[in-house]
């Protein structure tokens, strides 16, 4: 009897994550595309129809559309191999100033509205991580702090050594997290007000970003933000010996 309780009550469970999970998608997938097929059936509709400004405009409107469901789909992907344990780390030496550069680059829209203050030493260790893993934590964390962020509301990313870590800390101005529950936004398809969810997302961003920065050694802290409001999230990644003749190799 106990067995069989035991089943019901994981069945039920599992149940509960597979409604989450659909519900969560089904809107987050459809979100962009409605916003997509809006603006190409306008272009189709009225055609030249539409002034250069405008038509312009639906084009951008579509290709970042199209990129934040890319977004939704690669942590779909990914949120699956870590779960499976079939994401492979293919490591190779990396200056955190280019996955920085690169995350924000991917990230240009969905900052624009914001006051974007980066802090980046040049003269910083080398990680020897996977790349693109480590660059969609970053952005995970950089898109989940601009959902929460006021308009024109500051943003700041810096990058330093601590404790034999290198360490990339997101800090916002948002409405902040309560520190009890600061260890659920972790949690898969967290919907507290405050959590991985915001108005829109799959509530999965912080929950990879747990999954790939544990996968590499490293661990994510979770504090108070600019000037005490808001939240910091800062991605700890251990630093290796680093490699001999580096200056020459390059």
């Amino acid at each position: 009897l106990g067995e069989q309780l035991e089943a019901a009550r994981l069945h039920g469970e599992t149940e509960q994550l597979r409604s989450a999970l659909l519900a969560s998608v089904s809107h987050d997938l459809r979100t962009p595309l409605t916003s997509m097929r809006g603006s190409i059936d306008s272009l189709l509709a009225l055609g030249d129809a539409i002034p250069p400004d405008d038509r312009r405009e639906l084009l951008e409107g579509t290709r970042n559309e199209a990129e934040r469901l890319d977004r939704y789909i690669q942590n779909l992907l990914d949120m699956t191999r870590l779960g499976h344990g079939t994401l492979k780390l293919a490591r190779d030496w990396v200056a955190p100033a280019d996955i920085v550069g690169s995350a924000l680059n991917r990230l240009r829209v969905v900052l624009a509205p914001l006051r974007v203050h980066t802090e980046v030493p040049p003269e910083l260790p080398l990680l020897f991580v996977h790349a693109a893993l480590i660059e969609q934590a970053l952005i995970n964390v950089l898109e989940n702090a601009a959902r929460f962020s006021p308009p024109q509301g500051r943003l700041e990313l810096q990058v330093s050594v601590r404790d034999e870590q290198l360490c990339f800390a997101v800090a916002d101005e948002g409405p902040g997290i309560p520190e009890d529950e600061r260890a659920k936004i972790f949690d898969m398809f967290y919907t507290a007000a405050r959590g991985d969810r915001g108005g829109q997302g799959t509530g999965l961003g912080l929950a990879i970003c747990q999954g790939m920065i544990g996968a590499h050694g490293g661990r994510i802290l979770v504090g108070d933000g600019i000037d005490g409001h808001g939240t910091c999230i800062t991605l700890c990644l251990p630093l290796p010996t680093q490699p001999e003749n580096e200056s020459e190799a390059s």
